[in-house]
């Protein structure tokens, strides 16, 4: 090739004049939209389109008042289908072609980003000037969609039709570009290998041209509508890339059927084999991996599937005095129908329609599908029943207490939706790189068209149109964004359904990195109630039995070198008797009311201590769980780096902790800690993958093998490998449906047996708590979680504002704080209410009149 200087120069200027184009476009500083009051002048309004990104992608709203953002979603798909503010803990449903409300609380001034469901298209809400006094930091839960009550039940139903729908489009779409496609295909490749094998005029450009077109703009138009929008929002993603490449080749080989002659010799032939061939494998590849996600929530889609859709009404206002087993005396109704107070007979070998209570009848329910323990229990009258559950044995009439949104059916699939909200911290990493990732390429791109057009061989313009075109083809974007959130969406349902409900991805995250874990011990360790056949002229606590399952949990959790350490109010004799039963390494006794949080406190500044002494960075299993079921272990459970509540507990302890274990087994919390393992594992997986398939792609595609080789990637092949990268994590992340969680619980033991026997020759170290008051239970500044407040136990009530340097009881927990410029606070009804941390404030933002009543 003869080196022309005046064109590489000139190449080479257009290439770094669009790249400075590229840049300002993309990273220059958008100008937000400004909200509106509404009528009543109380709440700020605004309307963000969504198609192929947000439009306005920036508003700007005032601080201090309450905010309606109005999502208009003119697409459908599974990208923008949901709408996530992270910082909020909200993700809200958008259904296709349909407007959906999402309100917000009056925020402080800042920024809080949101964006898809999968991570790739962005928004940001400014919030400026300065909140009222009674304004604080917003946090998890307080946000909500347009019901203040969502029946997470009903909208993961309405989510699965509309995957359903846009399969169905999908696989019309992939068949008629397979249609057109394929003889252009054919014929090309035949004629490439021999031009013999195929008549001339088969291979004319204006056949194919004929044959593509309905492929580019009625197959492609899902893509072209997505990815040339979001080019404009400045949130481009894989769809853009792929439109712009095919949209390089179709109109180059437009250009060779019309004017020919404007190409030089050897740079003549048509491209439209490869805009066929990529659109239709990019649309397999969507509705492969459309597919797929159908999996990544199956677990709790299980669950809801277990809800009955009829129920037996009682025709009567009490079951006394009616036989009510004959068909005679009840009514079908539809579920939706059922309201709270309404008598529901349920008969053998039925499903429990909604929670309640048994009034009449007994039964042997099997409750595994909510809590994972396979043991039946047995229940009469005055039992609670929960929906969905199944009777194995007996009849009975029950009142329902809860229905819709309250079921704990609905509130799993709830928390589970809110935390599928929440971000893993390793996702940080993936997020800094997905948002420089498209311009990025588009970058590279650019320049790789510029040497190969100044520098390449002949024919330079071939060469240069077909590297181009294969990078932004083969880069695929939404590798990075998938590569944690399946896998956190697939372990969160997966918990659920083994009786272990996560709050959030950090704690999913978190748990594997637990080194001590302390137990409370009575409903914790032990049943905390004493048996019928009891001596009832020995003390109840002498005869506290030991839960099933905790000595096995514990002899686990030291096998695999956890600390355990057990708290207790008891006399040392007695929790030291406990403590040797399930093999406690140390045993806290006679700890005040007030004094759990002091204690885990305590713990976290001696292992803080210990770092710093050693000035070595934190061991990898460093944490600081707490288990606990009461309401005075919730303080504890919040101050703790990882809050595990027993779910057979109090709602208080519940609302404090990170995780839920449904059933009160202790060996849920082996189940965490296996849950946490594998998810890090297969995100680990899904991260190697995106990264290694990126940096080995590109670099292909731009064409560095083909000094070595003479061979350059066809876009064709660009495409394929493109669409399978993310049908590869999609699949990767429903290997942890098989996951087995519930592993280690007795496999370091053999058996319940040996497991006592090893408990019983371990002597604990025993503490005994001499503190006789607790005015500060903890110190702010040696929180390493930040999560309580400094606080001392008086159980009363301020309802007014209290005057600074005056204390004031947390109406969640009943715990007294110090009111002073750090205290964190709720105003509700125009009063100030203060709280011990952002547990209980989070939880009376959801419904303060339950806590004030």
């Amino acid at each position: 090739m003869e080196f022309n200087l005046f064109s590489t120069a000139a190449a080479l200027i257009a290439a770094a004049a669009l790249t400075w184009l590229v840049l300002r476009f993309f990273f220059g500083e958008q100008k937000a939209a400004s909200g509106a009051m509404d009528v009543s002048g109380k709440r700020q309004t605004a309307t963000i389109t969504v198609k192929g990104g947000y439009s306005p992608a920036v508003v700007s709203m005032r601080a201090g008042t309450p905010i309606t953002l109005t999502f208009d979603r003119q697409e459908t798909g599974e990208c923008t289908s949901h709408v996530v503010f992270g910082d909020l803990g909200l993700d809200a449903m958008l259904p296709g072609n349909a407007v959906t409300d999402v309100e917000l609380p009056a925020l402080p001034a800042g920024e809080y980003p949101f964006a898809c469901g999968m991570n790739m298209v962005h928004g940001l809400l400014k919030v400026e000037g300065n909140a009222s006094a009674g304004t604080d930091k917003p946090h998890p839960l307080t946000a909500s969609t347009e019901a203040p009550m969502v029946d997470s039940a009903e909208a993961e139903r309405r989510e699965a039709a509309e995957r359903t729908k846009e399969i169905t489009s999908l696989t019309r779409l992939v068949a008629i570009g397979t249609v057109l496609t394929l003889p252009v295909f054919i014929v090309t490749m035949l004629h490439m290998a021999n031009p013999m094998l195929v008549p001339h005029w088969m291979v004319n450009p204006w056949l194919q041209a004929i044959l593509i077109t309905p492929v580019m703009f009625y197959c492609g138009h899902p893509i072209h509508a997505v990815g040339f929008p979001a080019l404009a929002h400045r949130s481009p993603d894989m769809n853009s890339l792929v439109s712009l490449g095919t949209s390089a080749a179709y109109l180059y080989s437009l250009v060779t059927c019309v004017a020919p002659q404007v190409f030089p010799e050897g740079s003549r032939e048509p491209y439209f084999e490869s805009v066929g061939v990529v659109i239709t494998l990019v649309l397999v590849g969507r509705l492969l991996e459309t597919k797929a996600r159908e999996g990544t929530g199956k677990a709790v889609q299980s669950l809801i599937k277990l809800r009955p859709r009829t129920a037996h009404k009682l025709n009567a206002a009490s079951p006394e005095n009616v036989e009510w087993l004959n068909p005679a005396n009840f009514t079908d109704m539809d579920i939706d129908t059922i309201a709270v107070g309404d008598l529901l007979v349920v008969k053998n070998g039925e499903r429990v329609p909604t929670d309640g209570i048994i009034v009449a009848g007994n039964a042997s329910i099997d409750e595994s599908m909510i809590t994972g323990e396979s043991k039946p229990v047995t229940k009469t009258t005055g039992a609670a029943v929960t929906g969905a559950t199944v009777l194995l044995k007996g009849d009975l009439v029950m009142q329902a207490t809860q229905v819709g949104a309250n079921t704990v059916l609905s509130q799993i699939a709830a928390m589970v939706a809110r935390a599928q909200a929440t971000k893993a911290p390793v996702q940080q990493l993936a997020d800094r790189i997905a948002r420089y990732f498209v311009p990025a390429v588009m970058v590279i791109a650019i320049w790789t068209f510029a040497i190969w057009i100044a520098l390449g061989p002949a024919p330079q313009l071939t060469h240069a149109l077909i590297t181009a075109v294969s990078m932004l083809i083969i880069a695929c974007p939404c590798a990075l964004g998938l590569a944690t959130p399946l896998s956190v969406t697939v372990s969160l349902g997966l918990g659920a359904t083994n009786g272990v409900l996560v709050t959030s991805a950090k704690a999913l995250e978190q748990a594997r990195r637990i080194g001590t874990v302390v137990f409370d011990k009575t409903g914790t360790i032990t049943r905390g109630v004493v048996d019928t056949t009891a001596d009832w002229n020995k003390p109840s606590y002498e005869q506290d039995t030991v839960k099933e399952g905790s000595p096995e949990a514990i002899a686990a959790l030291r096998a695999r070198g956890i600390r355990t350490v057990m708290l207790s109010g008891d006399k040392a004799e007695v929790a030291g008797r406990i403590a040797r039963e399930v093999g406690i390494d140390t045993v806290i006794c006679e700890v005040k009311p007030d004094g759990k949080a002091y204690w885990i406190a305590k713990l976290q500044r001696e292992r803080d201590e210990n770092t710093a002494t050693s000035g070595s960075s934190r061991a990898p299993h460093d944490l600081i769980a707490m288990v606990g079921d009461g309401i005075n272990d919730a303080p504890a459970l919040a101050q703790a780096d990882l809050g595990i509540a027993i779910g057979t507990g109090t709602d208080v302890a519940m609302q404090s902790a990170d995780v839920t274990l449904m059933s009160g087994d202790l060996r849920g919390v082996i189940r965490t800690i296996n849950l946490s393992n594998a998810t890090m594992r297969n995100i680990r997986e899904n991260l190697g993958w995106a990264f290694g398939y990126n940096i080995i792609g590109i670099p292909i595609a731009a064409g560095v093998l083909y000094p070595f080789t003479g061979w350059l990637l066809s876009p064709m092949i660009a495409g394929l490998a493109m669409a399978l990268s993310s049908v590869c994590l999609v699949l990767n992340a429903n290997r942890l449906h098989a996951a087995n969680i519930s592993g280690d619980t007795t496999t370091d033991i053999t058996g319940s047996a040996a497991a006592t026997t090893t408990a019983n020759t371990i002597e604990p170290t025993v503490i005994v708590d001499d503190r006789t008051s607790l005015n500060h239970v903890t110190d702010q500044s040696n929180n390493p979680t930040n999560k309580e407040n400094t606080m001392d136990m008086e159980m009363h009530m301020h309802h007014n504002a209290p005057a600074d340097s005056e204390t004031a009881t947390d109406p969640v927990c009943g715990m007294t704080v110090a009111v002073n410029d750090d205290a964190i606070t709720r105003e509700y009804e125009g009063k100030p209410y203060y709280f011990c941390g952002e547990h209980c404030a989070t939880n009376f933002a959801k419904a303060p009149q339950i806590f004030l009543s």
